[in-house]
């Protein structure tokens, strides 16, 4: 593999990195508001939202903690095993976003898909996920014989 191309390579494996970590913050914002929403006196939701809110939050936070250590583990040499397990998170949770997507725009009466506010989330998760399967497919490149140093 030529310098550009590990350049290109790292360059690609950092923001795939870095999206693992926005996908965690995002999982807690959403729980933050949940639990938010859940415990106001006269929200008009008797609380229903508040323990899957806590649940959820807890998720987030396990897998941001672990995306953030395999981000900061990226030049040590480690293989991307982690990754494997962030991407296959966000694909196992981007797909059942989708369908909801699809129920909902079945009830719109017309084929309006982006009247839906799952649909960003659910497709970032997609796209996300595969990317991430796609980098830890191949995690440490291989040494070209013309690239070995002798020292």
């Amino acid at each position: 593999m030529r310098p550009a191309e590990r350049r290109q390579r790292a360059t690609v494996v950092r923001l795939v990195g870095l999206g693992h970590v926005v996908a965690g913050a995002g999982a807690l914002v959403v729980a933050a508001v949940m639990i938010h929403a859940g415990t106001r006196p006269y929200a008009g939701l008797g609380g229903v939202v508040a323990l899957p809110g806590v649940v959820l939050g807890l998720a987030a936070l396990a897998f941001t903690r672990r995306a953030l250590r395999a981000l900061r583990h990226l030049g040590s040499g480690r293989p991307l095993s982690e990754w494997r397990v962030l991407a296959l998170v966000e694909i196992a949770t981007g797909i059942p976003l989708a369908a909801a997507v699809a129920v909902a725009v079945q009830g719109y009466g017309a084929f309006e898909p982006w009247r839906s506010p799952l649909l960003l989330p659910s497709v970032a998760l997609l796209v996300l996920g595969s990317a991430g399967l796609l980098v830890a497919r191949d995690p440490s490149p291989r040494v070209e014989p013309a690239e070995r140093s002798v020292a």
